[in-house]
C-alpha cells in the first residue's frame, strides 16, 4: 500500500475508535470508506502465526489419546512392564520412584 492509503486507514481507524468510545464524530468520507475496503481487499490474506503450534497441539493430543486406548487396550500388563523397565534395576532390587510409585 502507499502513503496515501495509510493515511485514510489511519484517519477511518481513529474514526472507528471514538465512535466506539461513544464520542461525537464527524460522518466519515464515503470515498474514504470506500477506498479502505478496496485497499483491504486487494491486499492479500494474512497467514495466521500459531498455525503450527495448533497443529502441534494436536498431535500432541492425539499421541495422548493414543496412549490411553494403548494402555485401556493392553490393561495392567503394560503397567507392570512400564513399572519393571524403569524401576528395576539388574540386581533384582527394585529402585525408589521420585514420583511415589
Amino acid at each position: 500500500m502507499d502513503g496515501e492509503n495509510t493515511r485514510r486507514m489511519d484517519r477511518l481507524e481513529a474514526v472507528l475508535r471514538a465512535a466506539h468510545a461513544g464520542r461525537d464524530i464527524p460522518a466519515p468520507d464515503q470515498a474514504m470508506v470506500a477506498s479502505v475496503l478496496a485497499a483491504i481487499k486487494a491486499a492479500p490474506p494474512a497467514e495466521p502465526a500459531n498455525g503450527i503450534l495448533w497443529r502441534m497441539a494436536a498431535g500432541a493430543g492425539f499421541l495422548a489419546a493414543a496412549m490411553v486406548l494403548f494402555a485401556l487396550v493392553f490393561g495392567s500388563g503394560f503397567e507392570e512392564e512400564i513399572g519393571r523397565a524403569l524401576f528395576y534395576d539388574p540386581n533384582g532390587q527394585v529402585l525408589v520412584s521420585m514420583l511415589g510409585v
